[in-house]
């Protein structure tokens, strides 16, 4: 799991060179589609056979996108389509543009991503698509979606209301809790937090919801802050935290606060670090999806696309919630994430 550290002092830098890269690569892309003799309309579906599909994930050395990875990986060979897989070193869409320009220097006839963000990243895939390549998102969406042949991703939404209903059978239906997110931007972290704020008021009148609280995509900030909200709030009953930096952080600033026995922490992704934490005691439930599924649908998808075939415009797949109950049974198991 990567660590966000010293951002201030290197953050103007990194973003003047990755805004300057993004800028060259739109310009490229413009001109690419122009010099072509007949290129893609913006938002149509090309069929021209899959030879090749790229998988552009949210940020490396995440067990969530290897998993994501792994699936794709398996079909591909599979259906004996050249496959590739790259990632930005950090979740935002300045590093993943580049990413991106360098995958479709490669021309590939699909390309799957999880947009790192909503509305930053729809430009730069515009032109993508505007060079001849179908685009499919997995995971993460794009808020305007008329450039995308799918998107593939879990009810986030779903996935919070599950998150909600977990908790409140962890401390009774009654008490108070917070929800730990990232910076407001990517879609999936957005729903969730919507999703467990909106059932909570809807079915749990007694648990009352702080604020939510951000930490930068790093499990050191996510610690942080919760040991902080406790001090503010002894009374806090529980933390949802809504993806794997949240995940990997909020169990340690509740130990950091000594308050692993009254404090109940529900996660979201069954990556290796949040599967152990559950196992030892330090997570009490883990709402998690099938990132697997995704990479497999995701390659399927793009294949039958070449084919002329119409693919599903939304594919949703599944959520469970994982306790240590039933963390070893075989219906769990397609949700505890494993790369190959």
């Amino acid at each position: 799991m990567p660590e966000i550290s010293a951002r201030s002092g290197r953050a103007s830098t990194r973003k003047t060179r990755a805004a300057f890269a993004a800028g060259a690569v739109v310009l490229m892309l413009a001109a690419s589609a122009c010099s072509s003799s007949s290129p893609a309309k913006a938002g149509a579906n090309s069929t021209k056979p899959v030879k090749s599909i790229a998988l552009i994930g949210g940020v490396k050395d995440s067990p969530f996108y290897a998993a994501i990875d792994c699936g794709a990986k398996t079909e591909a060979k599979k259906l004996s389509v050249k496959y590739s897989y790259s990632a930005p070193a950090t979740f935002d869409a300045a590093a993943q543009q580049p990413i991106l320009s360098s995958v479709v220097a490669q021309s590939p006839q699909a390309i799957l991503i999880a947009p790192t963000d909503k509305v930053a990243m729809f430009q730069p895939m515009h032109q993508a698509k505007a060079a001849g390549t179908n685009l499919l998102t997995v995971d993460t969406r794009l808020n305007d979606a008329s450039d995308l042949s799918s998107q593939i991703s879990s009810d986030n939404v779903a996935g919070g209301a599950l998150g909600a209903d977990t908790m409140a059978k962890l401390i009774g239906d009654k008490g108070k809790v917070v929800a730990m997110s990232e910076p407001p931007g990517s879609s999936t972290d957005d729903q969730r937090v919507e999703g467990f704020v909106k059932e909570m008021k809807a079915k749990h009148p007694n648990i009352t919801v702080l604020t939510t609280q951000y930490a930068d995509h790093s499990a050191q900030a996510t610690a942080s802050k919760v040991s902080s909200i406790l001090a503010a709030n002894p009374d806090l009953n529980g933390v949802f935290a809504v993806d794997n930096f949240t995940g990997d952080g909020a169990p340690i600033g509740v130990r950091n606060a000594n308050a692993r026995s009254r404090v109940k922490v529900v996660a979201f992704d069954a990556q290796p670090s949040q599967v152990q934490a559950l196992r030892s005691g330090d997570i009490d439930a883990i709402i998690s999806q099938n990132p697997y599924d995704m990479g497999v649908l995701g390659v399927d998808y793009a294949v039958q696309l070449g084919q002329g075939k119409t693919v599903p415009k939304d594919k949703i797949t599944g959520l469970v919630a994982v306790t240590k109950a039933n963390l070893d049974s075989a219906a769990v198991a397609p949700y505890v994430y494993k790369s190959c």
